[in-house]
């Protein structure tokens, strides 16, 4: 196979014949030597050891260059990224109006409340504190939580193959094959990532197993073909030490009759196996393969004033200012807090050419407000800080005024 020039298609209705059944190893009576005849069997059984088998010996594929090309797949059968329609920018006469909403703030029971969850959910933190403690400020401000998903369309082609049990074959002959951006594939849903491979239509064509070289078997890798394996019982010896009233000697080996040697039972001392790769059939249909790889690339920005960390916000719930969903967004750009617009302009024009390799399906971006209360509270004459922060009123407290590390008895 390797080696030969590349040919011209002759489709046919149907492909070569194939065998009824695939081959199958024989069960061998005691005494008969093994039906491997390959040039490649050791002089030595090797040891009856599950934990020390090799897989099977695999031979490298055919030269894919020799294989007739169908027209339009000449340069893309190589695994690389197929480049996309040309994309059209939208114009900027046609953006839509952008409408924005409040945000949401919370009163002084509710931070009461989430400060006395916080303590009591704590391994070492007593809710004394939380209850007693004195709020002389509290602060409501709002984090920003912007995000921009872009969902795009990945596609590459590369030869594969299965094993040819015989039946019709969808060649070159069935008609031509249609380019790789033609063919339909649809997500199964928008901003999750997913692949779906498709065999690409008129593109078969039979071949010989590269592997068994057209045989249906290769050589046993447990016996190596010989059929044989070294008992594990007596080392290969066929005699094992035994102790009877007290005294040691030696007998014949019970597992292997003396022989020193059983019967493979990979192969049932037939000294091959099914090759793995055409399962038996010794024939394989080649065919292009087209993968197709749906990302969802997302981009975030956080904007959020006090001194409670920022990827906090990111994990709450929050209020959605605004949202948009198109096949290419406008970036925000008249929102009150300037970092937002700035930031929103520099991740949308980014992600206008970040994929050149990929085609964007659908651009969602997303404005959350998150709730944040910052708290100045005193307690036995210590004063500090905490903040409350989204829908759920999760607590940063890192300076929590009770606690105990010698277990959890404070009350």
């Amino acid at each position: 196979m390797e080696g030969q020039a590349a040919m011209p298609y002759q489709g046919q209705p149907s492909g070569p014949p194939a065998p009824a059944n695939p081959w199958q190893p024989v069960a061998l009576p005691d005494g008969a030597g093994p039906s491997y005849q390959g040039d490649d069997v050791p002089d030595t059984d090797p040891e009856d050891n599950d934990d020390e088998e090799q897989p099977p010996k695999m031979l490298p594929p055919p030269d894919l260059a020799s294989f007739a090309t169908p027209p339009g797949y000449e340069q893309y059968s190589a695994g690389a990224p197929l480049p996309p329609p040309a994309y059209t920018a939208p114009e900027e006469t046609s953006a839509p109006l952008q409408t924005f909403t409040g945000i949401g703030t919370m009163n002084e029971q509710q931070v009461r409340d989430a400060i006395c969850a916080y303590a009591d959910q704590q391994c070492c933190y007593g809710t004394g504190a939380a209850q007693a403690m004195t709020f002389e400020k509290m602060e409501a401000s709002g984090g920003l939580h912007y995000q921009l998903e872009t969902f795009t369309e990945t596609r590459t082609t590369s030869w594969q193959h299965l094993p040819y049990q015989g039946g019709q074959v969808d060649g070159p002959h069935c008609g031509p094959s249609r380019g790789p951006w033609d063919i339909a594939c649809s997500p199964n849903d928008s901003f999750n990532t997913h692949e779906k491979n498709l065999e690409v239509p008129h593109t078969s064509n039979i071949k010989q197993c590269h592997n068994c070289t057209g045989c249906g078997f290769v050589r046993c890798p447990k016996c190596h073909g010989r059929g044989k394996v070294r008992c594990s019982s007596c080392h290969g010896s066929g005699r094992r030490t035994v102790h009877r009233n007290g005294k040691s000697e030696r007998t014949s080996c019970s597992w292997c009759h003396g022989s020193g040697r059983r019967r493979c039972s990979r192969c049932s001392g037939d000294g091959r196996i099914i090759c793995p790769i055409c399962q038996g059939f010794a024939q394989l249909r080649w065919f292009i393969e087209l993968k197709v790889k749906f990302t969802n690339n997302v981009e975030d920005f956080i904007h959020e004033t006090t001194d409670l960390p920022d990827e906090l916000i990111r994990d709450v719930s929050g209020k959605t200012v605004f949202e948009q969903t198109l096949p290419y967004v406008w970036p925000i750009s008249q929102y009150h807090v300037p970092a937002i617009n700035e930031n929103s302009i520099s991740i949308v024009e980014r992600h206008r050419t970040a994929w050149p390799n990929s085609k964007t399906l659908q651009q969602r971006q997303i404005l959350r407000s998150v709730p944040v209360t910052e708290v100045e509270y005193i307690y036995k004459d210590q004063k500090s800080r905490f903040w409350v922060y989204g829908n759920e009123h999760e607590v940063h407290c890192p300076e929590y005024p009770q606690t105990c590390c010698w277990g959890c008895t404070i009350l």
